[in-house]
This record gives structure tokens, sequence and C-alpha cells, in this order.
């Protein structure tokens, strides 16, 4: 196993900052799911432990958005409207999976990205509400 780099991370308008650890960012995925052909973002492509990420400090600063089966955050910037990360909650066993066109010195466009399909989880709709 090679050692961890430290990276750091933050939305356009810097008011959201991040540090995660991980092995040398080498690659990404795009995942074709409904939502992120929508933000066209360039993901990290294993999520990081929570023991190795650093999320914002203020939650405040940051709008979740819950999408299908609704454990998954999808965090971004109130401010400038920045997609930063995903994360599972307050469980967070898989860790976080990170943005990374926000990641300080990373060039996105000379990573080996690869298309995950998330097209092919079934959607998880909520019951209907019954009417009255």
């Amino acid at each position: 196993m090679s050692a961890l780099t430290n990276y750091r991370g933050s939305c356009h308008c810097g008011r959201v900052q991040f540090a995660f650890r991980c092995q040398e960012i080498i690659d990404g995925v795009r995942c074709n799911c409904s939502l992120c052909v929508r933000r066209a973002a360039v993901l990290s492509s294993r999520y990081i432990p929570a023991g190795d990420f650093t999320p914002h400090a203020d939650p405040d600063d940051l709008d979740i958005y819950l999408w299908n089966e609704r454990v998954l955050n999808n965090y971004r910037c109130k401010s400038c409207g920045t997609f930063v990360y995903i994360g599972d909650g307050a469980r967070n066993q898989d860790g976080y999976r990170v943005n990374l066109g926000c990641v300080a010195g990373l060039d996105i466009f000379a990573l080996d990205v690869r298309i995950i399909d998330g097209r092919s989880v079934p959607l998880v709709c909520p019951p209907p509400v019954p009417k009255d």
C-alpha cells in the first residue's frame, strides 16, 4: 500500500473548506444517474473513510440534498451552490466521495475517468401521501 497524500478542497467562493487524505489521486468516476448527469462532477473513485476526512466545520454553510434512497447526503455550498462532497449522513459508514473539481491543485482533465452505472440502481420512491 502506498503512502497517503493530504488534500484540501473548497467550493467556488471558498466559504466551504474540507480536507482529506488518501492514496494519490490518479483517477476518478462519473456516474450516469439522473442527478450526477445534471451536475457533471468527477468524483473520487473510492469513498474516503470518515477517519481520513475532515468535513467543513460549520454545517450552517452547507445545503444538503437527499435523493433516491435518502441515505446519501449531497453537500453543496449555500453561498455559491457548488457541490462539494457526498456522505451517508450521521452513519458515515462508507465515508465520503468528493467532487474532484474542488480539490486544490488537481487537474481533473488529466485523470483517467471511468463511468459508474448509477442509472441501474433501482429508484426508491417514498410512499404516496394519503389524501384526506
